[in-house]
């Protein structure tokens, strides 16, 4: 295998499917913004977030809310997880009411 072949090989896994961001899309946002392929900046994203992982997540997320074209599908990731959150939390507390409340006679 060449060295061609791995590089587009890692570059036909970072582009994702046409138009369709992988997760937030801060790295295609990015990209556009500076007239490069999305894959480079996906790359980069992945190596900071194996060499600095919380910083790395930090600033994605903090670059999601901040770009135009970003802000609203991080905003409503994070609700969906807020919603789920609670229902998750919700479940255990009615779960340990019903483990330690008042036993039943």
């Amino acid at each position: 295998m060449s060295a061609d072949d791995v590089l587009n090989e890692i570059r036909e896994s970072l582009n994702g499917r046409p138009g369709q961001p992988i997760v937030f899309g801060v790295c295609k946002a990015l990209a556009e913004r500076a007239g490069k392929e999305p894959w480079i900046f996906r790359l980069a994203a992945l190596v900071l977030t194996l060499l600095w992982t919380l910083p790395a997540l930090a600033a994605y997320i903090v670059l999601g809310f901040a770009l135009n074209e970003t802000e609203s599908r991080t905003r409503r990731f994070f609700s969906g997880l807020a919603v789920i959150t609670r229902e998750m939390v919700e479940k255990f507390a009615a779960s340990l009411r019903d483990m330690f409340g008042p036993e039943r006679a």
